[in-house]
């Protein structure tokens, strides 16, 4: 199931925002709506999203879209927070 407990407790409850750049704001409250829908979030904290990563084909990513979204997720769960929000890089 998608759903699995997470491996470890997240040590703090998350960053409360992310920083908009330019016209991002549409974007950014639809990323932190899906970082909080735990069994999303726990999927690519615990790293279960890599088995199912198509890194071959040639009409995706190779994988970089999900491996960026998971960056983003433990900005967002598990660095401990300097701030409330979080910028892209």
């Amino acid at each position: 199931p998608l759903h699995q407990p997470p491996q470890k407790r997240l040590r703090h409850p998350g960053r409360v925002g992310l920083t908009n750049l330019g016209n991002t704001c549409f974007m950014n409250s639809s990323l932190q709506c899906l970082s909080h829908t735990a069994p999303l979030r726990d999927y690519f904290l615990n790293g279960h999203y890599k088995k199912a990563v198509n890194r071959s084909t040639a009409m995706g990513t190779g994988g970089a879209l999900l491996e960026e979204y998971a960056n983003l997720q433990r900005q967002l769960w598990d660095d401990p927070p300097a701030s409330s929000s979080s910028s892209p890089a």
